[in-house]
């Protein structure tokens, strides 16, 4: 699919010695996995499950029922090796493009509190498609939070789900139709832990290449601290092109 043109940046941030992230942008397959801190193999976690995608991006015949196939396997291995005696899991945040009925789509993924950004052709808002999964989350949707609180809370960033997670998987998944002059963001949640979100939305929204955004936004997310791995993919949908392909 030539008609996605992307950009990914990973760095381990200013504190933390290991970077657990993982990023794919591999057309029509994109992937931000960020490994839970706490498990002893968070690494190992992302990286599997970046590996698992990464096999995705070789297939021609893509459906969302194999995108649902490569997340359950990943989480089938991990919970496998959990039973071996290693804790291991990973926040999930994907983009695939498939085909629907002859038509391009994004079959999205989410697990976690990685996310995606969507930048609809020629809008200067930048919305957020996934849901995060966290006990705080879960709070504000039942109106036992308000989002000032719920921003401030110490335990936001506390998962109820996750990647190899035992207690709960319950991934969620959408089928968004791809359409030309689209932007997407996929970003783990060490982008959005010390930075302004409108400074974030002013980059995604610029007229600028991914490669430029990608950079701009790690050095924005560099300069607040980044006291957490960062990662970032950005993903246009090339108005010209897209229109070759489909016809």
């Amino acid at each position: 699919m030539d008609f996605l043109v992307s950009a990914a940046l990973t760095h381990e941030g200013t504190v933390k010695a290991v970077n657990e992230d993982r990023v794919v942008a591999k057309a029509p397959v994109f992937l931000v996995a960020d490994g839970v801190s706490g498990c002893r193999r968070g690494a190992l976690a992302s990286e599997l499950v970046a590996e698992r995608f990464n096999q995705l991006a070789d297939r021609a015949d893509l459906t969302p029922e194999l995108v649902a196939e490569a997340v359950e396997a990943a989480h089938a291995c991990l919970c496998g090796s959990r039973a071996e005696g290693d804790r291991a899991a990973t926040t999930l945040a994907a983009a695939v493009a498939v085909s629907v009925g002859g038509q391009p789509y994004w079959t999205m993924v989410n697990s976690g509190d990685s996310r995606i950004y969507r930048v609809s052709g020629g809008s200067h808002r930048m919305d957020l498609v996934t849901e995060d999964h966290t006990h705080v989350q879960a709070m504000l949707a039942l109106g036992l939070l308000t989002p000032e609180l719920a921003a401030r809370h110490p335990d936001r960033h506390v998962l109820s789900q996750a990647v190899g997670s035992p207690d709960q998987f319950d991934p969620d998944y959408w089928l968004l139709p791809i359409v030309a002059g689209d932007r997407l963001l996929l970003c783990s949640d060490g982008l959005l832990g010390e930075t302004d979100l409108e400074e974030i939305e002013r980059i995604v929204v610029g007229q600028n290449t991914p490669e430029d955004a990608v950079v701009e936004l790690l050095s924005l997310a560099l300069a607040a601290g980044a006291r957490d791995n960062v990662s970032a993919v950005i993903v246009d949908v090339d108005g010209a092109d897209w229109r070759r392909e489909i016809s």
